[in-house]
């Protein structure tokens, strides 16, 4: 996004300036809200909470009260500085966790330690790493990708819902359907509108590790 940002402008007359402009969120003809309530449902969609149309959206904004000089302020402040970083791409050790407390009041930062990863074979992950399996595939097959990789894969579930785990006899009946099915059927998770869903795999290795 930033790479096209910057090809645009390439297009602006030369010497231009962005200027701030005020929200207005009934002005329809700005588009203010259309952004606004974009941004909010994209982000109300990665964490399964429930989207809203233009007028709930103009609605909520309507009854926001304007933090201006307070702790939520400081913390979109801080947020930005390390936002710069990510687009600049630079270095761990260049990032910082900061705790604050205005009533104190109490500044501090400190260097964010890197997440803990596993290694397994030549594979190397962390928590925040997740692994794509392509196409609509059955219990089996899944379980099967894990054992190529020397991973015995115990259990499967989709959020709250328990899809397969091998000690129940019952669910070896589950082998041969398609994950799909079972997240519809079982997590009772619509995917009319999505390409893809989320499970976690428990698995082990030889070790039982």
């Amino acid at each position: 996004m930033v790479t096209q940002l910057q090809g645009a402008t390439k297009g602006l007359p030369q010497g231009y300036k962005l200027q701030p402009i005020q929200f207005e969120k009934d002005d329809d003809t700005n588009y203010h809200m259309d952004l606004i309530a974009g941004l909010a449902n994209m982000r109300a969609r990665n964490y399964s909470i429930p989207e809203v149309d233009k007028l709930k959206a103009k609605l909520i904004a309507g009854r926001i009260i304007p933090a201006i000089a307070t702790a939520t302020a400081m913390a979109t402040g801080l947020v930005c500085l390390e936002l710069y970083k990510v687009l600049q791409q630079k270095p761990l050790e260049s990032y910082r966790n900061t705790f604050a407390n205005l009533a104190l009041p109490l500044f501090a930062m400190a260097e964010p330690i890197p997440s803990k990863s596993f290694e397994h074979k030549d594979l190397k992950w962390s928590i925040w790493d997740r692994w794509i399996l392509e196409g609509d595939m059955t219990v089996q097959e899944v379980l099967d990708w894990f054992e190529q990789r020397s991973l015995k894969a115990y259990s499967i579930s989709a959020g709250q819902s328990l899809l397969y785990n091998d000690i129940f006899p019952k669910h070896k009946e589950r082998l041969n359907k398609k994950m799909s099915e079972l997240v519809v059927t079982v997590a009772k998770q619509t995917l009319s509108d999505r390409r893809h869903f989320d499970v976690v795999v428990a698995c082990e290795d030889e070790e039982g590790e």
